[in-house]
């Protein structure tokens, strides 16, 4: 696959190439003899070490006190480099495509500043002439096109036009104007004039605000959260955006204007690859995430690639700075996928950065696990192909953007499962989109929608563990509620202020997190996780411990073993399984009465109402249940088997609600969708991104109240003509202290043992070869070092951003 779409990435560049061949032929190999030079910034060493601590500081000698411009995204020495670039023909034919899209009046979102470059290396005026007829070119923006724009043009401008135009950006960031709570110190430095501007005591003042909370604090921020992997404060799986380009062109621009090496220090740009390339499904066709976040659709450009703002040209920066060969191989796919209306979207980032001789890796040689510390999830797979097993585990920090609840879902210790198609999904509209183009009842924007603040960015709408079926609403300082309530025995994102005291601190922890994950390890034949999320539910539904241990058997079984201590034994929990088929209980089944359901209420046009088609929930037998992949009118050949070892059969009970008006129902409220929305049920929109129209979950409770609670399953994947034999043959021994199970799969025999009491953790036997499993986070490779692999891993540049070898190093 990665032979063939590195083919048609070269085809089509050579295809737009005007040179003649035989000049082609001579420049491609001048520039495999000496490589293609890129602009200063490409260069790890361009700019001066910064000794201590950051401070703010304009040196005398710098661009910005020489008022020298360009500064922000290109420097004037580079425009020199730019045009040397076009003796290249890969590179002249990314120009080329940039002198198209310029070809129209400018915006500064989508055409970042591919007007004024083009300006700057044809000479043709009508591009600049582009700019200033815009409606943008007297409306000053945080957004990067618009300062880099100004900035390529500066000298070109008229003394009257750049008075005007400095009166407009600091009429912009007074308390009243539109930038004021904006992070603008790319804009300020374009605009400051060495100190001899009318508003430069003005500006100097602004950029060391935003030199101190966006290049510092922020930046320093997202390094934390990136841990060498990737992820932003934004919150668990929220791809991109503002946190990516903000603090980034901050960074790029005082880096230019102060010769000073601020570039270096945003580390968390590093890992976008490796962040974007572990989320994505298998298949790649098109590039989807596994909707894990607040992400608007699981497929959107804006989902599976920064995109925002132009951000993806940024990309290019770091990926020759990084020498990222899974950057390459990223950008190389999302090209293949690029609509006739879009092609090329990429040219500008390619042109100004791109290494054409930097060779991308092939992603299939990767590890196919990976942790990511701090946002607190795990992606696994049994290998990287279009069939392969796929699922998550997650238990981590909440995103820390917009204060409250955020753009954040309350799912820690859930998971999600693929084999062929979703299985076990992350369901509920998470997005204002989802719920507009679905047509969903309510109004609202984001968690205001009705469906999105009580459902799917509830616990309940993940494969995760509510306790009882109590609510709590959060009040602010005065004691007011605000709205912000936590459905049916859920996880809360923000804490209340005597949450703190009940849990045992004088006050809020400063390294506090509600989960984490507190033991891993990969190794070729197993993945191992473990996820404490006591402190993601109030105190008030009495959770005193619980924890999951989420165990992949490669290539095809699960094991998930949730231990809970409650103080209140009749909050009683449920364990949660989601999908967008209906699941069959091995058993019989039975649908629930009036009685056994409870008032159910349907949330419609005209408010809630009397539910006019009850029902929706059936018992479910047996000790077990299976799900097909595919959507809810059309079966997949992929499939899902669950058994419950713990509690057993006749101690607890099963069932299953969902269905038309039924599948975002909580606490007996269905936060529904028109007949228009539900049309869409088997659409790629809502299927890519498991939204769950017509969906289902199955519920498991215990039946007798107790303060200590357990539950342990196997679950199997497999494919059309497979048989659920690993898990069906599962034999299972507890003692007071342990569980064992022992079973094969994948043509290995594996005996896990779990501890029942005390910390988590135990043994594992693979093939009679026997370990302790951790207990602690073992974030390392060293149980792959006969993976054929392995030496390129350590010593090939091009994986650096995945696999750190000074990281490895140190692990050991």
């Amino acid at each position: 696959m990665w032979g063939k779409v590195a083919r048609q990435v070269v085809q089509r560049q050579h295809a737009a190439a005007t040179l003649p061949w035989l000049c082609r032929l001579a420049v491609l190999w001048a520039c495999a003899a000496a490589g293609v030079e890129g602009p200063l910034a490409t260069r790890p060493d361009a700019f001066k070490p910064i000794q201590g601590q950051p401070a703010f500081t304009i040196p005398a000698d710098s661009r910005l006190a020489r008022n020298e411009h360009p500064r922000f995204l290109l420097t004037r020495d580079d425009l020199s480099v730019l045009k040397a670039r076009l003796a290249d023909p890969r590179l002249a034919t990314q120009f080329a495509a940039v002198c198209r899209q310029a070809d129209r009046v400018w915006q500064a979102e989508g055409g970042v500043c591919k007007q004024a470059l083009a300006w700057k290396l044809t000479g043709d005026r009508k591009y600049l002439e582009l700019i200033r007829s815009s409606p943008e070119f007297r409306r000053p923006n945080f957004i990067p096109g618009w300062a880099a724009t100004m900035d390529l043009i500066w000298d070109d401008l008229a003394d009257a036009e750049r008075r005007e135009l400095s009166d407009l950006v600091a009429q912009a960031i007074t308390r009243d104007g539109p930038l004021y709570w904006r992070p603008t110190l790319p804009l300020m430095a374009v605009f400051y004039e060495g100190g001899g501007g009318p508003h430069d005591a003005v500006f100097a003042a602004r950029m060391k605000q935003d030199f101190d909370q966006t290049l510092v604090a922020w930046t320093d921020k997202l390094n934390r959260w990136a841990a060498g992997r990737g992820g932003s404060d934004m919150g668990h799986g929220y791809n991109g955006e503002h946190a990516y380009w903000e603090p980034l062109t901050a960074a790029i621009a005082w880096s230019h204007g102060t010769g000073l090496d601020y570039l270096s220090r945003a580390d968390f740009a590093r890992y976008e690859s490796a962040f974007y390339w572990y989320h994505f499904v298998p298949g790649l066709n098109p590039l989807t995430v596994e909707k894990i976040g607040v992400t608007r659709t699981a497929d959107d450009p804006s989902a599976v690639t920064p995109a925002h703002c132009g951000a993806n040209h940024l990309l290019f920066l770091t990926f020759t700075r990084e020498r990222d060969g899974l950057g390459s191989a990223w950008m190389n796919t999302f090209a293949t996928q690029e609509p006739n209306w879009d092609r090329d979207r990429e040219a500008l980032g390619r042109f100004l950065w791109w290494d054409p001789d930097q060779r991308p890796l092939d992603p299939t040689t990767l590890p196919a696990t990976r942790l990511f510390p701090i946002s607190g999830h795990v992606v696994m797979r049994s290998d990287w192909g279009e069939h392969a097993t796929f699922a998550t585990f997650r238990c981590g920090r909440f995103g820390e953007i917009d204060g409250g609840w955020g753009r954040n879902n309350a799912d820690n210790l859930s998971f999600t499962i693929r084999r062929d198609g979703p299985l076990a999904i992350d369901s509920g509209p998470v997005h204002g989109q989802n719920t507009q183009v679905l047509k969903f009842n309510g109004g609202g924007s984001d968690s205001g929608v009705p469906a999105i603040g009580n459902y799917g960015r509830q616990t309940i709408a993940h494969n995760a563990i509510t306790f009882g079926d109590g609510e709590f609403e959060h009040a602010d300082w005065q004691g007011q509620p605000t709205g912000e309530i936590v459905r049916r025995g859920g996880q809360s994102v923000p804490q209340a202020r005597d949450w703190w005291t009940r849990w045992g601190f004088a006050e809020r922890p400063a390294d506090f997190t509600p989960g984490r994950i507190i033991a891993y390890r990969t190794h070729p034949r197993y993945d191992y996780a473990v996820g404490d999320a006591r402190f993601s539910y109030p105190p008030q539904f009495g959770v005193e411990a619980v924890s999951r241990s989420f165990v992949y058997l490669k290539p095809d079984v699960f094991v998930i073993y949730d231990r809970m201590t409650l103080t209140d034994p009749e909050q009683r929990p449920c364990w949660l399984l989601h999908s967008l088929r209906e699941p069959q209980a091995n058993g019989p089944e039975a649908p629930l009465t009036p009685a056994e359901t409870g008032p159910q209420w349907l949330l419609g046009g005209q408010g809630r109402m009397p539910h006019p088609r009850p029902g929706g929930q059936v018992a479910m037998g047996g000790d077990g249940f299976t799900v097909q992949s595919g959507s809810p009118g059309q079966a997949g050949v992929g499939w899902l088997a669950v058994r419950t070892l713990l509690p057993a059969p006749a101690d607890c009970e099963r069932r299953r609600i969902g269905g038309r008006d039924h599948d975002f129902e909580v606490a007996g409220v269905q936060y529904g969708l028109s007949d228009e929305g539900y049309r869409l049920a088997d659409d790629p929109y809502a299927v890519r991104s498991t939204i769950g129209l017509l969906g289902w979950r199955v519920e498991l409770r215990p039946k007798a109240p107790a303060h200590r609670v357990e539950f342990l399953h196997v679950l199997q994947v497999g494919s059309a003509g497979q048989q659920a034999s690993a898990m069906a043959a599962t034999t299972s021994t507890l003692t007071a202290d342990t569980c064992r199970l022992d079973l094969s799969c994948g043509g290995h025999r594996y005996v896990l043992t779990l501890n029942r009491l005390g910390p988590p953790g135990g043994t594992i036997s693979v093939d009679d070869a026997s370990q302790p499993l951790p207990t602690t986070v073992e974030d390392n490779l060293r149980a792959y070092v006969a993976d054929p692999n392995y030496a390129a891993w350590r010593t090939d540049p091009r994986y650096r951003v995945v696999i750190d070898p000074r990281r490895e190093e140190q692990d050991r």
